[in-house]
């Protein structure tokens, strides 16, 4: 059977307790060109694709504390653009329709053949839509955070794996006040603590790459007592 054939091997983070189950995939995918990297619950996911990118997420629905359709949910939340594929014993329709309402990219029942996955992981790969640079006309910046670079008047700028988390949620949020709740919630899966100072060192790291001076911010600006206000740069302000 081929490998994948793309020259970096997509990687796949598999969320299931069933340790043999484990085996089964990672030795199968792994074999077919894939790195593989393994989660026994949902928990950790925050924290995974805080230090971790990820193609695809194929995910149990039966997993210890709270079950794969709730983590669905978050990662459709905070990641709306990782595909996630669903896998679960539950032969039910109105399970499936459930996973599908909630944004899985596919529902696969157990048992299931494994070049069955491999084709639909395939499927999901092929048809996943380009991650938005979010460029436009009227935009001297470009983001791109499929590779955490963000383009400066010309100027290639490499962010790391948190600014570039970061950036995509002030992206999406862009001229909206967002609170340091927001922000600690959508990069590690929590709320953020009074006594925390790590948001706002995160922000001023991000303003000295994309701002001309930092010190002076014109496009990441903090709104008083309430968080910050992400303002994209158009043409005349330069």
């Amino acid at each position: 059977m081929a490998k994948a054939n793309d020259s970096e091997s997509n990687k796949i983070l598999l969320v299931d307790d069933d340790e043999v189950l484990q085996q089964l995939l990672h030795k199968f995918l792994t074999a077919q060109g894939y790195h593989v990297s393994v989660l026994a619950s949902g928990e950790r996911i925050a924290e995974f694709l805080n230090l971790n990118s990820v193609d695809v997420i194929v995910m149990d629905v039966l997993l210890p504390g709270e079950n794969g359709l709730h983590w669905l949910s978050w990662v459709k939340q905070h990641y709306s653009q990782l595909p996630v594929l669903i896998l679960s014993s539950q032969q039910a329709v109105d399970d499936r329709i459930a996973g599908l309402q909630l944004g899985a990219d596919d529902y696969l029942i157990k048992p299931f053949h494994m070049t069955e996955l491999l084709l639909r992981l395939k499927n999901i790969l092929r048809h996943r839509r380009p991650t938005e640079t979010r460029l436009s006309d009227s935009y001297t910046y470009c983001f791109d955070p499929e590779h955490g670079l963000f383009f400066r008047d010309g100027q290639t700028v490499k962010l790391t794996t948190t600014e570039t988390r970061l950036m995509r949620f002030l992206f999406d949020h862009a001229g909206k006040i967002v609170t340091r709740d927001q922000i600690s919630e959508a990069l590690r899966g929590n709320s953020h603590h009074p006594l925390d100072r790590s948001i706002d060192v995160h922000m001023n790291r991000l303003r000295k790459k994309i701002e001309a001076k930092p010190n002076l911010p014109k496009y990441l600006n903090t709104v008083w007592g309430k968080g910050y206000r992400f303002i994209p740069p158009k043409k005349e302000d330069t």
